[in-house]
């Protein structure tokens, strides 16, 4: 009971700062984590998810921008891609395979990143944004090589100040039966909100009381598709204005940077939001 009481304290707490704070909404992974379109039901379970994110965002006249892993486009989802970037919401680059860059040459890289080039370019709005795969921005030999390709190609790479770290809660929803996640996704929703709260009030201290603008991660995912609102009411509540990703850049919070490896570790103090399940054995 303790630890819940801290977890709504997380959630409820207010930021002091005098000026309005802002924020930027960005979604990973389009058009839909794990999604199938190979049977009927599955077809109507990516479309009712996909739309439902889409369906937060507008009726909150909250502005958003989704990156592309172009070799996730199932047959069918080029429309959920088209339905987002109709109703008003931008499209970049999240690359062809969701390469890290991290572990391999820069040559496979940068011909994965231009076959996505060429696929999404259709659909990207402008200015292109681009973001890597896991934040892996690469070593001292493959970074300025990727830079450069970007650069030619008029990309501008799109940073994260706020990392929800959805993909492990997300992770927890699918470990519940189907039937059951509907149920199960509000006895997530107050560690989540939560943990995002959290790591909203430790980028805000990192700006060190100087007026900045924040840049949210997330994924389009199940999890998403049930919470993205209450992600959305969470920052109203506490004051926040929801902007775009090009107003964002132009007056930014401290972007975090860190390894991919780092990234893919749940961070320090997180077991604090998560189940015994999926939680490492030392500390359960």
């Amino acid at each position: 009971m303790r630890k819940l009481t801290f977890l709504f304290a997380f959630l409820f707490s207010s930021l002091s700062a005098a000026e309005t704070q802002e924020i930027a909404i960005t979604i990973d992974d389009l058009p839909l984590v794990g999604s199938k379109m190979n049977t009927p039901g599955n077809q109507q379970r990516a479309t009712e998810r996909f739309d439902k994110i889409i369906q937060a965002l507008t009726e909150n006249n909250v502005p958003a921008t989704g990156f592309v892993i172009a070799g996730a486009i199932a047959d069918g989802q080029w429309s959920f891609l088209e339905k987002f970037r109709n109703a008003g919401l931008s499209i970049g680059n999240h690359t062809y395979s969701h390469y890290n860059l991290n572990q391999m040459s820069a040559e496979k890289y940068l011909a994965d990143l231009d076959k996505a080039d060429k696929i999404l370019t259709p659909l990207m709005t402008s200015p292109k944004y681009f973001r890597y795969p896991y934040l892996a921005e690469g070593n001292k030999i493959t970074k300025p090589k990727v830079l450069d390709y970007l650069n030619e190609h008029h990309y501008t790479i799109a940073p994260v100040t706020i990392d929800s770290k959805d993909f492990a809660f997300n992770e927890e929803l699918y470990r519940v039966p189907y039937r059951s996640r509907e149920a199960y996704v509000y006895k997530i929703k107050p560690r989540y909100l939560a943990y995002i709260w959290r790591e909203t009030l430790k980028a805000e201290k990192r700006a060190n009381g100087q007026p900045s603008r924040q840049i949210l991660l997330i994924h389009a995912n199940l999890l998403n598709s049930y919470l993205l609102g209450d992600i959305i009411k969470m920052y109203q509540q506490n004051g926040y204005k929801f902007i775009t990703l090009n107003q964002a850049m132009e007056n930014l919070a401290p972007a975090l940077t860190y390894p991919a490896v780092e990234r893919a570790r749940k961070p320090k103090g997180m077991d604090d939001f998560l189940p015994a399940s999926l939680q490492p054995i030392s500390s359960r």
